[in-house]
């Protein structure tokens, strides 16, 4: 049965690697697709929906950037979506960026 996810922002593709935190630990996964909402990220990592997660981006100018979310929904061994929560400003505008220069729009 697969889910219907109404997004609020368009997502543009992205196969970068990031470092996941999540409760099975620390390791680098694969995001398919991000918005400036969430991002839908490719592992056989076992998640559960609703879990905390963080997941931190390499930014074009050597910097970092952690961005915080929770798991909206999983696809067992394939993948799962995560919507970004408690963003400050200036993780947004580095996310932003990333979507921007991966030519993504906001």
């Amino acid at each position: 049965m697969q889910t219907t996810i109404e997004r609020q922002h368009s997502r543009v593709s992205v196969p970068i690697s990031v470092i996941l935190d999540c409760t099975s630990g620390r390791r680098e996964v694969r995001v398919a697709d991000l918005s400036v909402g969430g991002c839908y990220v490719d592992t056989i990592v076992a998640i559960n929906a609703e879990d905390p997660v963080g997941l931190k981006f390499l930014l074009p100018n050597s910097g970092i950037v952690e961005i915080p979310g929770t798991v909206a929904y999983v696809h067992n061994g394939i993948g799962f979506g995560v919507q970004f929560t408690d963003m400050t400003r200036e993780q947004r505008s580095a996310l932003e960026t990333v979507i921007l220069m991966n030519g993504g729009a906001l």
